[in-house]
């Protein structure tokens, strides 16, 4: 589990060939690339138990079926990776802990050195789950909590237990405390609506007497979904302008995490970035090219030279960064 002092060294100058390659690009206005991604995000599943609002997989708007990446699969998309990436985590448009063979695939990353993490709605971390969790060497695991009472709760987390969410960190820190382990972190992320709000103050004094993490996030929204805006400003991802949301700032030319990061979908298409839901923009599958030849492709280049010039594509639009 501990990485050698070469690949050590190796991942640290792959983050300052990034970090040189992006300060290149942006202050002489032309893409160049010396790095290789310093995370991947891999898909293990496209399932999930909720519904949620605003929720592409939970509304019903990925186009890919709702399925579980295969062991095999996915043993062949770490063997294939870049060894300068560290970072994966374990999720995008579903449920991780949906795929029962979630456990086995952590413990073969953090066999490989690899930093790993996933984002649970945790409704099914029971007892043996939390053990299982603690045991496998996971590195972090996010929680979301977008509510303290079950009616704030389900507005937003369609057909979820606030009261799983509370045994899940329960069950968590129990076992981390019974097996006397550090890790994995835990982050209990609150994501801000207007009628979740009242409750963050409640929310953070309940979180503060555990050894977890509070992040708070502001919710992406569609268009027209005013109604959701937090009267908070500080808040708020978006402005009113004509009754539509739009983003409160502008976004990086060129976008960093082109540079970054890139997604394996569960179906094995390739994914840009979190907003690219459907792995819409690069037409190559992980079957047919590695990572590295993806990654330096004429086509993802494209779409850098895109964001370099500001000419956003239509996925920015809900963009954060």
């Amino acid at each position: 589990m501990f990485a050698s002092t070469k690949l050590v060294i190796m991942r640290n100058v792959n983050m300052l060939l990034f970090a040189y390659s992006y300060l290149f690009s942006k202050i002489f206005q032309k893409i160049k690339v010396y790095n290789l991604p310093l995370a991947i995000h891999i898909e293990t599943s496209s399932k999930c138990n909720l519904s949620c609002l605003f929720c592409d997989r939970g509304q019903g708007n990925i186009d890919r079926p709702a399925a579980i990446m295969t062991f095999t699969d996915f043993q062949q998309i770490i063997t294939k990776l870049p060894k300068s990436i560290y970072w994966i985590t374990l999720y995008f448009q579903g449920e991780p802990l949906l795929d029962k063979t979630i456990i086995e695939k952590i413990k073969y990353l953090r066999a490989n050195n690899y930093f790993v993490e996933i984002s649970t709605n945790a409704q099914n971390i029971n007892n043996e789950m939390a053990t299982a969790l603690v045991e496998s060497g996971i590195n972090r695991i996010i929680i979301s909590m977008d509510g303290i009472s079950q009616k704030t709760y389900e507005k937003y987390r369609i057909n979820g237990k606030i009261n799983f969410v509370f045994e899940a960190i329960n069950n968590l820190l129990e076992s981390k405390k019974k097996l006397n382990k550090k890790n994995p972190k835990i982050i209990i992320q609150y994501v801000v609506f207007k009628h979740n709000e009242s409750e963050i103050n409640q929310f953070k004094k309940m979180m503060k007497k555990l050894d977890v993490t509070i992040r708070i996030k502001n919710a992406q929204l569609e268009d027209d979904a005013i109604d959701y805006l937090p009267n908070n400003k500080k808040y708020r991802r978006y402005k009113i302008n004509n009754d539509k949301l739009q983003l409160n700032k502008s976004l990086p030319k060129p976008c960093y995490r082109l540079w970054k990061e890139i997604i394996v979908l569960q179906n094995g298409q390739i994914a840009i970035c979190c907003q690219d839901k459907n792995g819409e923009l690069i037409n190559e599958p992980w079957h047919n090219k590695t990572i590295k030849q993806i990654w330096s492709s004429k086509e993802l280049n494209a779409i850098r030279q895109k964001t370099l010039i500001g000419d956003n594509l239509e996925i920015c639009k809900n963009c954060d960064i």
